[in-house]
């Protein structure tokens, strides 16, 4: 993300930031999907071809 976004945009994401240090990895996956990043910015595409954003909320969903 950040690096789509910069440093500055990422820190903004205070839900998706908050739901991480609280390891509640599938909370901040659904964060991360309903944002301006994922639907304008990268794309969330659907289950037979991911986009960026469904990709990455896949990983943090599943903590790596």
């Amino acid at each position: 993300m950040c690096f789509n976004t910069g440093i500055g945009r990422l820190l903004g994401f205070a839900k998706i930031i908050a739901a991480a240090r609280a390891r509640d990895y599938t909370r901040a996956a659904v964060e991360m999907l309903d944002s301006k990043w994922a639907r304008e910015d990268v794309g969330i595409g659907t289950a037979v071809t991911p986009g960026r954003a469904l990709r990455l909320a896949n990983l943090m969903r599943a903590g790596k």
